[in-house]
């Protein structure tokens, strides 16, 4: 079967679950997630004068340049990997962004999926977020590593990432409401946008969007 719905973007604040729903909709469409903070991390870790630059940006909450975030992501978008769908988590964060990619890309979007939850929840969730060097997450309210600050995984020690502060999330969530979340708007015009409850548990949310997709499948 051949879906319909092969390049999408997923929008919603900060801890709605975007990238625990972008692993379900990678396996269900088979098509390749591509993580704007993936892409920055990576870029930190080379610890480039660039990746420094945006490590200062990352770690104040701040919002990484439009023209930076646009090179880096259609850089990735125009890979291989990429060519037969994706599943964008992070990009495009504004409607200048957005408009790049329509206007002066040949990369088409299908759908734009917005999991919403409130700022409440999101600094609950965000702020009891640990994860270890490798990247492995942990939650001090829904899932608590076997020993207590330690990695089920590789055993190194859980931490709570700079910017998951609640005064940081705080500022991450407010510059999401004031800027991001005009993408909603801009999308709803296209006819792309469909939006999801992300207060619903993980399972119930994977069914409301894998449920949809199967109604678009040929």
């Amino acid at each position: 079967m051949e879906h319909k719905i092969k390049r999408i973007i997923l929008l919603g604040p900060q801890g709605a679950g975007k990238t625990t729903q972008a692993e379900r909709i990678e396996q269900f469409l088979d098509i390749n997630i591509l993580l704007a903070g993936g892409v920055l991390r990576q870029e930190i870790k080379s610890k480039s004068e660039f990746g420094l630059k945006i490590a200062e940006i990352v770690n104040t909450g701040g919002l990484i340049p439009d023209q930076w975030m646009i090179d880096l992501m259609v850089q990735n978008l125009n890979k291989e990997e990429y060519k037969n769908g994706f599943i964008l988590d992070g990009f495009p964060r504004s409607v200048t962004q957005a408009k790049y990619l329509d206007e002066k890309t040949k990369i088409k979007i299908d759908k734009v999926f917005n999991i919403e939850i409130s700022d409440e929840e999101a600094v609950d969730r965000l702020s009891n977020r640990r994860v270890c060097p490798n990247g492995h997450i942990f939650h001090l309210l829904y899932k608590l590593p076997k020993t207590e600050g330690i990695c089920d995984t590789c055993q190194l020690k859980l931490e709570q990432r700079a910017d998951d502060t609640p005064e940081t999330v705080l500022k991450r969530l407010k510059i999401y409401r004031n800027e991001t979340s005009k993408l909603l708007d801009y999308y709803h015009q296209q006819k792309k946008l469909v939006v999801f409850n992300g207060s619903e548990s993980i399972e119930l949310v994977s069914d409301d969007i894998l449920n949809y997709l199967k109604a678009h499948v040929r």
